[in-house]
């Protein structure tokens, strides 16, 4: 309880929220999430301090020792017995399997902080909801899991239901992706991609025959035959044509007969035969004609020779030049003629549409898989759903016990029966809908309330009492005088009729209750109940702090 100081009567910021934090802390809260670890570290008597929290739980003794410096490090105590975890899951695997110790080893289980959200609500999730239980910043989403558990009401199937509806998630991304390629995004429709498919299977299947009767084609073999014997001959010519002209040239490059006139002639003769005598019984006419021989038949001989290559030249060039003809014009139908041309633009319309038609072919048989998968999802889901619905219908005993549990806590509280409970299915993400309404519901202050009813039936209630662990704690949930009086009148008379059947843990403001308590209308002493008291002088830490940012 906040109260006034000598100093002030400001109750808020004395430390209520944090008390309910090192509770959560010890509950195994992950520091993460918790306020505590805002605590600013050079308070290390407090964040090296062990934090334990004392339980019975199943006629068992515990204890749960933990610190905010080292919060994976864990030390619980069962009925004395020591046991020491390194990590928190490990320490939360433990405590969950203490609390299923009783438990049928078939029924569904959830994990230990699973267990604790409509147990231990965060005071920032403004009580505004019966199943959001967290910070309204962090946008955690809601979970029916242990709200199911504690009403022994189709956890399994909405589990199954949740993992499926992930998975149908998944799928209906890929659809959606798959339908905007096969709809160049969404400006095509799907039927007109399919018929797109198949005019392009049937031009395919044109061009592709076109290709296999231009392949077949008699002449074209045959040209290629002719090309390939031109191409041999003329090689062979054109090699002759080049021996030819080298032995012309090697000819054209012989020194011509000198031209030596007749009285250099007759002054050189005159010399060698002065000089020889007798032995030179030749006339200088002799000599002449002598010479007149040997120039002759030098002359005969290269002039015939030179005649003859450049006759075989020409012959040899006319036939090149025929042979050329040929082959250019035979060449030309490859470049230019109708048979390859035809061929060649076949052959690239066909590996144009064969690449269109493949890649269409894949994205709507793609779509077509995808299509089929998430109908079977959603068939399968809607099996899910209504076989939940049949448990629900089963199990309709407990939801009209609880209820009624609702009915009377509300009319105790409100003065009225003006409320109602149910639960539904739904196709959205959230599989399951817990619909509940109060007198005047809707305003801050009733939802609050509708929390409150909620939580208290919860515990209460004789089927879901048997799952709950028979704690519950709310951290400022009150606003007003009006509603805490008749709430905390009805545990009060509620524990004095069971007692010691469940512990109810609640921070508030003195202010909130000091009006009910002098006007007698409280059924109880405030102080027989109040466990702790916090003002500004006297805070729970013993200090005051700024939380780190």
């Amino acid at each position: 309880m906040g109260e006034e100081a000598e100093s002030t009567n400001k109750k808020i910021g004395v430390g209520k929220s944090i008390c309910i934090e090192f509770i959560n802390f010890c509950l195994l809260k992950r520091i993460s999430d918790s306020r505590l670890n805002l605590i600013p570290k050079k308070y290390s008597d407090i964040t090296e301090s062990q934090i334990k929290l004392d339980l019975d739980f199943n006629d068992k003794k515990i204890t749960i020792s933990r610190s905010i410096k080292n919060q994976e490090e864990i030390t619980i105590f069962v009925n004395g017995e020591e046991k020491i975890f390194d990590r928190l899951d490990d320490a939360s695997d433990y405590l969950g399997s203490l609390y299923f110790e009783l438990f049928p080893a078939n029924l569904k289980r959830l994990s230990f902080r699973n267990l604790l959200q409509p147990i231990i609500r965060d005071e920032r999730s403004e009580f505004k909801d019966l199943i959001q239980s967290h910070d309204t910043k962090k946008r955690i989403p809601s979970d029916f899991g242990p709200h199911l558990f504690y009403l022994s009401l189709g956890l399994e199937k909405y589990s199954e239901i949740k993992t499926l509806n992930d998975e149908l998630q998944k799928r209906k991304v890929y659809f959606t992706e798959i339908k905007k390629l096969v709809t160049q995004n969404d400006e095509l429709k799907i039927q007109d991609a399919k018929a797109h498919l198949n005019e392009l299977e049937s031009e395919v299947l044109k061009v592709n025959k076109s290709i296999e009767g231009l392949k077949n084609n008699e002449s074209f073999e045959l040209l290629q035959e002719d090309l390939v014997k031109l191409e041999s001959k003329l090689a062979e010519l054109r090699t002759r044509q080049q021996a030819i002209k080298y032995e012309i040239k090697q000819i054209d490059s012989l020194p011509k007969p000198e031209n030596i006139n007749e009285n250099e002639i007759s002054i050189i003769f005159n010399q060698f035969k002065q000089g020889l005598g007798d032995l030179v019984e030749k006339s200088l006419d002799d000599l002449k004609e002598f010479k007149n021989k040997i120039d002759g038949f030098r002359s005969s001989i290269v002039n015939d020779r030179l005649t003859a290559l450049k006759k075989e030249l020409t012959q040899l060039n006319e036939v090149v030049r025929k042979l050329d003809n040929d082959y250019s014009q035979k060449i030309s139908l490859i470049d230019k003629g109708e048979v390859l041309r035809d061929l060649k633009t076949s052959i690239k319309i066909f590996n144009d549409k064969n690449s269109e038609l493949s890649n269409l072919r894949s994205l709507i048989e793609r779509y077509d898989t995808a299509e089929r998968d998430k109908k079977l999802l959603e068939a399968e889901k809607t099996v899910l759903i209504s076989d939940f619905d049949e448990e629900l219908y089963q199990k309709s005993k407990i939801i009209k016990s609880f209820r009624e549990t609702i009915l009377e806590i509300h009319e105790k509280i409100m003065g009225n029966r003006e409320a109602h409970f149910d639960i539904k299915t739904t196709k959205n993400k959230s599989v399951v809908e817990f619909v509940m309404r109060t007198d005047d519901d809707g305003s801050h202050s009733t939802e609050r309330m509708k929390v409150f009813i909620y939580d208290i039936s919860l515990m209460l209630n004789e089927y879901t009492k048997q799952y709950h662990p028979g704690f519950l704690i709310h951290d400022n949930i009150f606003e007003d005088d009006d509603s805490i009086e008749k709430s905390l009148n009805f545990l009060y008379g509620y524990n004095e009729n069971s007692p010691n059947e469940f512990q109810y843990i609640v921070t508030l403001n003195s202010d909130l209750i000091e009006l009910a308590s002098q006007n007698g209308k409280l059924l109880f002493n405030v102080n027989n109940v109040k466990r702790a008291s916090f003002t500004k002088e006297n805070r729970f830490l013993g200090l005051k702090y700024n939380e780190m940012k």
